[in-house]
């Protein structure tokens, strides 16, 4: 359920003025971003702005109501707070708490992107699949991102001493995209397991001379 169709267009029209406005699914609705920063978040038919550094205390201080998402049954307070209908009915005040979360939201973006983060720093990224790519030359995030998923599957899957999982591709390309596994989008984990399914079927069965072909064709590809 999304916002009221005219909260929305409104919504998008505020968001605008700042940069160029991108959606990505997140935790069953859709997060809203503005120069790839996260600004806020629609979620069953509500709109909450991202609290981060001075906007948190403000939002707090505001008495913004905190989104709490249930994961697994446990309630989970999340860094969005909710548009009250106060601030929804003067344009002047809304469009203050929408700059106030671009701004705080871009200069953290801006603080994390000046720290060199490692690997099993990522989402669904840990200490030992940290090592495994390193052993096969991936030993930065950078890298990981200009190989793709089912490139590093491959790799993988060449040179480690174990058969990498479809988990892991899924993994892998969820941690490019900067999300957990949970919310890729479910077209593009369909794709992931087609291409596994099939790049399995096809090596298991072809000598391996061809085997050789097929993986140097598949190391080609760069998506996800």
């Amino acid at each position: 359920m999304l916002l009221e169709e005219e909260k929305f267009f409104n919504l998008s029209r505020l968001l605008g003025q700042f940069g160029e406005l991108k959606r990505k699914n997140h935790f069953g609705g859709f997060c809203l971003l503005v120069d790839n920063a996260i600004v806020g978040l629609v979620l069953d038919g509500k709109y909450y702005l991202r609290g981060c550094l001075v906007a948190r205390s403000h939002f707090e201080a505001s008495g913004l109501n905190r989104l709490v998402y249930s994961k697994k049954g446990i309630p989970l307070e999340m860094r969005y707070y909710q548009l009250s209908e106060q601030i929804w009915g003067d344009e002047v005040l809304c469009l203050q708490y929408i700059e106030l979360a671009y701004r705080s939201a871009i200069e953290e973006l801006k603080q994390k992107q000046s720290i060199t983060m490692r690997i099993k720093d990522l989402s669904n990224m840990n200490m030992s699949v940290e090592r495994a790519l390193g052993k096969i030359g991936i030993s930065h995030v950078d890298d990981l991102r200009t190989m793709g998923a089912k490139a590093c599957f491959i790799k993988l899957k060449q040179h480690g001493r174990h058969d990498p999982s479809i988990k892991l591709l899924i993994g892998l390309a969820a941690a490019i995209e900067g999300c957990h596994s949970a919310v890729l989008p479910k077209n593009t984990k369909q794709e992931l397991i087609t291409w596994y399914n099939s790049f399995e079927l096809a090596s298991r069965w072809l000598p391996n001379i061809n085997q050789r072909k097929l993986i140097a064709g598949y190391l080609k590809t760069r998506q996800y």
